[in-house]
């Protein structure tokens, strides 16, 4: 905690007063956007690392994981706020967060994602129904494809966690102030 220390009630005394309160102000402020820049930092990297790491999906099939948007960050501040959102987008993004299809997922009408059924993303329940079979069809280019779905790899439910779990170190850190 820091004191600021009134050595007599005239104005020079309240006046050095009143500028180490403003300094002490400009220093949480900052320090306030440095711990929302290191809480997307850890966010976008669990984020970047749950879609390269490993994943079961299309095991021994040709395609690939369902093409998505690198995480981007929003920033900015008002009336010295500081905000940040983390956005994943793309056409597949809502199947790469709670997955398609019963062979990676589990049962129809269930959610491998926490959120899942809060939202309405059951397995099954979107993508014209497919995802209810253990595998479906579909024609590409001609050329007649067989899907399994995709795994629920829930990057942002991840992410989320992670900036949860380091958020106190992180203001422990960040918002110990000295010398103001």
């Amino acid at each position: 905690m820091t004191k600021i220390k009134i050595d007599a009630l005239n104005p020079d005394s309240i006046s050095r007063a009143a500028d180490r309160v403003r300094k002490l102000q400009q220093a949480y402020a900052n320090k306030n956007h440095l711990f929302v820049k290191e809480l997307t930092k850890v966010g976008t990297q669990s984020i970047e690392e749950t879609l390269t790491g490993e994943s079961p999906y299309h095991a021994g099939e040709e395609e690939t994981l369902p093409k998505y948007n690198n995480p981007h960050v929003l920033s900015g501040s008002k009336y010295g706020e500081a905000k940040a959102t983390i956005k994943l987008s793309g056409p597949n993004a809502v199947f790469v967060e709670f997955g398609a299809g019963a062979h990676f997922n589990g049962p129809a009408g269930t959610s491998p994602h926490p959120l899942g059924e809060q939202f309405g993303y059951t397995i099954g329940s979107y993508g014209m129904g497919q995802g209810k079979n253990d595998s479906w069809q579909y024609t590409k280019d001609g050329e007649v494809k067989i899907s399994h779905g995709t795994q629920a790899l829930m990057p942002m439910w991840k992410a989320g966690q992670k900036m949860r779990q380091e958020a106190k170190g992180k203001a422990k850190s960040i918002f110990s102030i000295k010398g103001i």
